[in-house]
């Protein structure tokens, strides 16, 4: 099957997207499901799309959808590590857009890496909105707003979240989801969820994407819907901010991480949700990035091997290529 590209015509704009890099400088190894992950193989991923995006020469910016570094990385070698995935890419030739992960977390304080990835936000936070074009915004969440990691531990957010965890999750291991079901496999540890007042600025922010007659695509290291990710790497409170979100009809797309292995649904209201395959379980030599495409009436995420291509009509039921 064929990508349906526009009809010919050129995208208002265009831009990267890459996933999951978790760069260590330590042996192959698997996650706790078994799945191999490729520590060192990552970066290479990187840097193949860079080079690509840069070879394409329409791309107006990228985003990073979080966990630039792996867990695993020792930690006296965190922050070198963190600097050296940055650098490569800087070596876009755009701005690049970052989000924080739950890895990014494991690995530094969230003092350290803001300034690092030039995260806007303030008081800590890492959430913010852009638009690249008058009829489209891009508003990127914070999934760790509430977390048990990144804040201090004397923090609010961080007594929050452990107090969410305590009620939600009986195991001794806040990580492990045994004896949860459905929906409620969500309340572990490396997940988190999107506070008050990001609540309310989402709400403001997609009033005024509706007053000015924007389209919006949301952008969260944690998926916003479980029939495009397992219920193990939901954001907490996914079910409050698509509340939210289904009260506007401005969002189109929601595009997450996190759950490495992909996926792609559309929800009762007509939003789609498309979770970015890892780079970080690419075997040496094959690849996981690419780019959409933004139409007036559709985003095409083009995809680059393991990344499935994905035709996003929004009035109209479209298709998944691989």
């Amino acid at each position: 099957m064929g990508l349906i590209t526009g009809q010919g015509k050129q995208p208002l704009f265009s831009f990267g997207v890459i996933s999951d890099v978790q760069y260590a400088d330590i042996p192959d190894g698997r996650s706790f499901l078994g799945v191999p992950r490729y520590y060192r193989h990552s970066i290479l991923v990187l840097q193949r799309a860079v080079h690509k995006w840069n070879n394409l020469q329409h791309l107006s910016f990228a985003v990073n959808f979080g966990d630039i570094v792996d867990g695993f990385c020792p930690k006296d070698k965190s922050l070198d590590a963190v600097k050296m995935v940055a650098s490569e890419f800087e070596k876009f030739n755009g701005p690049v857009h970052h989000m924080i992960g739950n890895h990014c977390l494991y690995n530094l304080s969230r003092e350290k890496l803001l300034p690092l990835l030039n995260i806007p936000g303030q008081n800590g936070s890492a959430y913010y909105d852009f638009a690249p074009t008058p009829g489209y915004r891009l508003v990127v969440l914070d999934g760790y707003d509430i977390s048990a990691i990144g804040w201090p531990q004397d923090h609010s957010k961080t007594t929050e979240a452990l107090t969410i965890l305590k009620e939600k999750n009986p195991n001794p291991d806040k990580n492990s989801p045994a004896g949860l079901e459905g929906p409620a496999r969500r309340f572990l540890k490396f997940n988190g969820a999107i506070g008050k007042e990001q609540m309310e600025w989402l709400n403001h922010t997609l009033q005024n994407a509706t007053d000015l007659n924007q389209k919006v695509i949301i952008c969260s290291h944690l998926p916003l819907d479980s029939n495009a990710a397992t219920y193990a790497s939901l954001l907490w409170n996914y079910d409050e901010v698509m509340g939210v979100i289904h009260k506007y009809k401005c969002v189109k797309i929601c595009i997450a991480g996190h759950n490495h292995k992909g996926g792609y649904s559309i929800d009762s209201h007509g939003v789609h949700h498309r979770v970015l395959e890892a780079s970080l379980e690419c075997p040496p030599n094959s690849d996981a990035f690419g780019y959409l495409d933004v139409y007036e009436d559709r985003v095409l995420l083009v995809g680059t091997d393991r990344m499935a291509s994905t035709d996003m009509v929004f009035d109209s039921s479209p298709s998944c290529i691989r």
